[in-house]
């Protein structure tokens, strides 16, 4: 279900980002397609019903129809997308802040370089920093 925010959860994301490239058959006719895409069919299942009913998915073709991304679901999408950039865009720039403490340049590089791509969080970038561990690596 879409959050009061309007915000995206992570299937219903994926499932937008699938059908940007290209329309799908229902999760229920054809759930082949969605394992092929990495896609939990009951996820999507459950996605779907709140993705119809704010308009962001359309059903096309008869039987169980052709799942299709509409104008304002590729808005909910690049929306999301924003919103996600802008977050990591704001947790460079708090790293920054540790950066400038004395880190070291190559660790420093590498983890802004993690925290840029979206691999770390911010914890873990300085956490890198402080001990050279994310503290995903501790056992």
């Amino acid at each position: 279900m879409l959050v009061t925010s309007g915000q995206l959860t992570p299937p219903q994301q994926q499932l937008l980002q699938e059908l940007e490239l290209c329309d799908l058959p229902a999760p229920e006719r054809a759930p082949e397609s969605y394992l092929a895409r990495g896609l939990d069919t009951d996820e999507i299942r459950d996605a779907l019903p709140a993705l119809l009913w704010a308009g962001l998915v359309e059903r096309r073709g008869g039987d169980l129809g052709i799942l299709a991304l509409t104008p304002l679901g590729a808005a909910a999408l690049r929306a999301a997308e924003c919103d996600e950039l802008t977050a990591r865009l704001s947790a460079v720039a708090s790293f920054a802040d540790t950066v400038s403490a004395g880190a070291a340049p190559r660790t420093a590089g590498l983890a802004l370089r993690r925290l840029a791509e979206g691999t770390w969080t911010l914890e873990q970038a300085k956490s890198f920093v402080r001990t050279g561990e994310t503290g995903a690596d501790r056992s």
